[in-house]
């Protein structure tokens, strides 16, 4: 059977940490993958959710995780994490209550982790407030949505692998 990635985008309805469900809602319109045959690729959009990560990627061989990111950067900038940096890291709690960093490290420890799980993100900018986002993650959004188009397919095997120039390697999703 061929590959099978779920990409999740998690969040909120508020200011800037809604870009992972606005990143989720234009892959789901991807007509490159929507072309794909049926199952290979999954969407969700979750309000943080914590634990519920690791039963969303039970299924999956490769997991992408999109939130918003608070390292301290120019806001807009794209990120771009393994699963082994977060949880290799001491990251202290999230705005998610039980954050991303607390699912990864409890699946790395009941040995639940998928083959391959990449946290994407676009770094917030904490001014940003209401229910639609700042002018910086607005204008990223596009470049972030082709990346992990992209790197999508590759993780279904559908192109080569594909490695991303312009995103950050080293950071911290929103806390």
């Amino acid at each position: 059977m061929p590959d099978r990635v779920h990409i999740i985008g998690v969040g909120s309805p508020f200011g800037d940490d809604r870009l992972g469900w606005v990143a989720a809602e234009s892959l789901q319109r991807s007509s490159v993958l929507n072309s794909l045959e049926p199952g290979r690729i999954a969407i969700s959009i979750m309000d943080r959710p914590g634990a519920m990560l690791l039963a969303l990627w039970d299924e999956a061989d490769h997991v992408i995780l999109m939130d918003g990111v608070r390292s301290g950067a120019v806001p807009g900038t794209r990120h771009r994490l393994t699963a082994g940096d977060v949880t290799d890291t001491c990251i202290p709690a999230t705005s998610h209550g039980f954050g991303i960093a607390a699912a990864l490290q409890l699946a790395q420890v009941l040995e639940n982790l998928p083959n391959r799980l990449l946290l994407r993100g676009i770094e917030m900018d904490v001014c940003c407030t209401g229910f639609t986002l700042s002018a910086a993650v607005t204008a990223a959004m596009p470049h972030f949505v082709r990346e992990i188009e992209e790197e999508t397919l590759a993780l279904a095997g559908a192109i080569h692998p594909f490695r991303s120039k312009t995103a950050s390697e080293s950071s911290f999703f929103a806390r």
